[in-house]
């Protein structure tokens, strides 16, 4: 009896003994599938997706469902917003449901506009990289880590965009650091947040771009080139050449500005563009130049022979420039992706 009597008191104090035994933290396993993305707005720095992503974890402790939430969603943009701000999931079910591993399920769905800075150094031969990031809004790493599941993220087959090329998601989660403890005492400073981060490389189709910006360019250049063509003595008409070339490149360069985000760097389509401007600048001073010397020094027939020679070498150091830019920005972005 006497044993009887200690079993039963002794049973009630072990049981929290065994429920504290794991004072790790709790895992929650999460995954993603990326169902659409409609829209980059490169001026808005921000893109449209629609996807799904869901949760497993076992332990009555958490529930990530009630606690991530969307840290780049565009609460100016979305339709549809939480009292917050921002683009708010839908669940899929009231409430979670159970797994036959004894684990518990959740899922969402999120529809609207996320921000991204974009990346413009090579426009318009640019790599975009659109990332969706979700955070625990409650639990830091102390008691809460997310896990990617098996297969983290998958992308729909019918997913298009116009003008890209949709490269392989991924989905990380990183434990992201606060330099601070949010005004909480009792916690430590430099708190760690799991935070989930999907990402989905685009890369622009340039063939259009080259067409509508690109080409456009090199037609302006071209009839610049006439200049060397035409006698010294039609300065006239040489200079009214290079002046509408010089509009012309400028007019460009303010339409193809007007559907970009304002940056403090120089993207490799304003090179292009200044090198442009430099040759017809120059071009208007050899006319200048070679119209005074006609009249004074020179005969015609020895005149027209120095501006045909000025013309084909300006051209080909105008063309080597272009292509000196052109690929500087792209092993520059490349030599940047690998480090």
């Amino acid at each position: 009896m006497l044993l009887a009597v200690m079993t039963v008191w002794l049973a009630p104090l072990c049981v929290p003994a065994v429920a504290h035994a794991d004072t790790g933290s709790d895992k929650v396993t999460v995954g993603a599938f990326i169902y659409d993305i409609q829209d980059i707005d490169l001026a808005a720095d921000s893109f449209t997706a629609d996807l799904y992503i869901w949760f497993r974890w076992k332990g009555p402790r958490v529930d990530p469902s009630d606690s991530i939430e969307p840290m780049n969603s565009n609460g100016t943009q979305n339709t549809s917003t939480s009292q917050t701000g921002g683009v708010t999931g839908k669940q899929l079910y009231p409430a979670p449901i159970d797994m036959p591993d004894g684990s518990q399920y959740q899922a969402f769905r999120y529809q609207g506009v996320f921000s991204k800075k974009m990346s413009l150094e090579r426009y318009p031969f640019d790599v975009q990289n659109l990332v969706i990031v979700f955070e625990d809004q409650n639990e830091d790493t102390r008691s809460l880590v997310y896990v990617p599941d098996s297969t983290p993220v998958e992308i729909s087959p019918a997913v298009t965009m116009p003008g890209y090329q949709i490269g392989t998601p991924t989905l990380t989660v990183v434990a992201h650091e606060y330099p601070t403890n949010f005004g909480d005492i009792s916690a430590p400073k430099d708190l760690k947040y799991s935070r989930i981060l999907i990402e989905i490389p685009v890369d622009r189709d340039p063939l259009p771009y080259m067409v509508k910006i690109i080409l456009p360019i090199l037609i302006v250049v071209l009839i610049t080139s006439l200049i060397y063509i035409l006698p010294a003595r039609m300065e006239d008409a040489r200079a009214g050449i290079g002046i509408t070339a010089m509009l012309t490149i400028v007019a460009l360069q303010w339409t193809t500005d007007s559907n970009l985000p304002s940056v403090e760097y120089l993207m490799m389509l304003d090179v292009i563009y200044i090198v442009s401007l430099l040759y017809v600048l120059v071009a208007m001073g050899y006319t200048v130049v070679a119209s005074r010397r006609n009249r004074h020094e020179m005969a015609e027939a020895l005149t027209r022979s120095l501006d045909r020679r000025m013309g084909i070498w300006s051209l080909l150091v105008y063309i080597v420039l272009i292509a000196l830019t052109i690929a500087f920005y792209l092993s520059y972005h490349r030599a940047e992706m690998i480090a």
